[in-house]
């Protein structure tokens, strides 16, 4: 039997922590300094002429006001950078600043001339991978031989950091089993226009690696980890021994001194179970900067699941619950930054920020889309410059979607295509009349 990793391993990990959290009064001190340091941007207007503070443009008066409605109020400090969210660059820092001249603080402004700037940009560079996770997103592209060369890849970074983007998420598969790969990648990247991250599940992870990943450029880890029951966890990600894994990924990517959070796809068993406060305090006890809170979705190895039945508006809700009280209460101030994807891009909130807006997802067959949830095609690297993909895509999403996921909405076309023998992802021409329709609702109906 498989030796589990005991409490006082876990609080091993936080020892020598350069992790802290700040909240409320405690947070006081960084805003001010934070809305000092953006003096910079008005007096220089040439270098930041998308630095604007009209909230009637959306820009960054709107943006805080929003991040407080949306209960993002906490700020992480590792070394002597601090962290607001995990679609933004670690400031102070050179990317940060490149965000700034494109428009990146002005989120609510998705969709105009005053937001330029991709926020993350999710490349999945290889489809190896030893596990078989039931929720995998690339599931259908998993163990094919790859397509795209690393050449291509770096070419394609360098695209998209020409037009603009915070962080640059390097995926899979598992990266890892593309280790030089993925090495020769951080090295040609630039990273003063942009953060690059590595979404990993843990596996093949050593502290050599991790030092290595870092002298090349990596800023941050999310390490992969679904649930606090090693069992439970074990058999989502389909790999005896994956939550140990993970786990000691963490601990060696906090010693190598990157930036290390945690990607977790909910399941109905955890949130039902009430495990995930248990969740929470073991992040808690490891000290990790942050977690990613993602709903399961109708692709990949849950393409047949019904929505409703994958996950529901009850355990919707008690995720929100948790959310809510964590950015909110007092007595959780010291735990980890929570993002909340679906609950920030809901439709009565900031809209689905596919296509760019805020994220997108280059697959490991090369192909454009709008969200690693929506297998739909706006074209392929291996066949076009992504700057021309990349126009194709806004044009034909030209702003936040106010209605229900996309990957929800259209699972059914979707799955009703790959039934008829068509490989995912399919292209976006075959969704054409659906697609305009994800638009007939009125934005201005948002309260936000």
């Amino acid at each position: 039997m498989e030796k589990r990793i005991g409490k006082n391993e876990l609080n091993l990990l936080s020892q020598k922590s350069r992790t802290k959290y700040y909240r409320g009064f405690q947070a006081l001190p960084v805003r001010l300094k934070f809305v000092l340091g953006m003096r910079k941007y008005l007096w220089h207007r040439k270098v930041f002429p998308l630095f604007i503070l009209n909230p009637f443009k959306g820009g960054a008066i709107k943006t805080l006001a929003v991040m407080r409605k949306l209960q993002l109020r906490k700020i992480v400090k590792f070394n002597k950078h601090y962290y607001l969210s995990l679609t933004v660059p670690r400031w102070p820092s050179e990317a940060f600043d490149r965000m700034v001249a494109l428009g990146g603080l002005n989120v609510t402004a998705a969709g105009t001339r005053y937001k330029t700037q991709i926020d993350i940009a999710i490349l999945a560079i290889t489809s190896k991978c030893d596990f078989k996770c039931k929720h995998c997103y690339e599931h259908f592209n998993l163990n094919a031989k790859d397509r795209v060369s690393i050449q291509r890849w770096k070419e394609v970074i360098r695209e998209i950091q020409k037009i603009g983007v915070n962080i640059i998420a390097l995926s899979g598969g598992e990266p890892l089993l593309s280790y030089e790969g993925l090495l020769e990648i951080l090295d040609s990247g630039n990273k003063s226009l942009s953060e690059f991250h590595l979404y990993t599940s843990g596996h093949s992870f050593t502290l050599l690696k991790a030092r290595e990943l870092k002298k090349a450029g990596l800023s941050a880890v999310a390490v992969g980890l679904d649930d606090v029951n090693p069992e439970r966890n074990d058999s989502l990600r389909g790999f005896k021994g994956a939550y140990n894994e993970a786990i000691k990924a963490i601990g060696h990517s906090k010693k190598a001194g990157l930036f290390t959070y945690i990607n977790t796809c909910l399941t109905k068993k955890i949130v039902l179970s009430e495990d995930l406060w248990k969740f929470f305090d073991m992040a808690k006890e490891m000290n990790v900067g942050a977690i990613r809170l993602l709903e399961p979705k109708p692709c990949g190895g849950y393409l047949r699941e019904n929505p409703d039945i994958l996950f529901s508006e009850k355990e919707r809700q008690k995720v929100t619950d948790l959310f809510e009280a964590i950015n909110q209460k007092k007595k959780y101030r010291d735990y980890p930054l929570v993002a909340y994807e679906d609950y920030v891009e809901s439709p009565e909130r900031l809209g689905c920020m596919m296509g760019g807006h805020t994220h997108l997802h280059v697959d490991s067959k090369g192909h454009v889309e709008p969200c690693v949830f929506l297998p739909i095609s706006f074209g392929n690297i291996l066949e076009e410059d992504f700057a021309t993909i990349y126009r194709r895509m806004r044009t034909l999403i030209p702003r936040p979607v106010h209605r229900l996921c996309p990957s929800i909405y259209l699972s059914k076309k979707i799955r009703g295509f790959h039934d008829h023998g068509m490989p995912l992802p399919i292209p976006f021409s075959n969704v054409q009349k659906e697609w305009s329709e994800l638009f007939d609702e009125d934005p201005s109906n948002a309260p936000l």
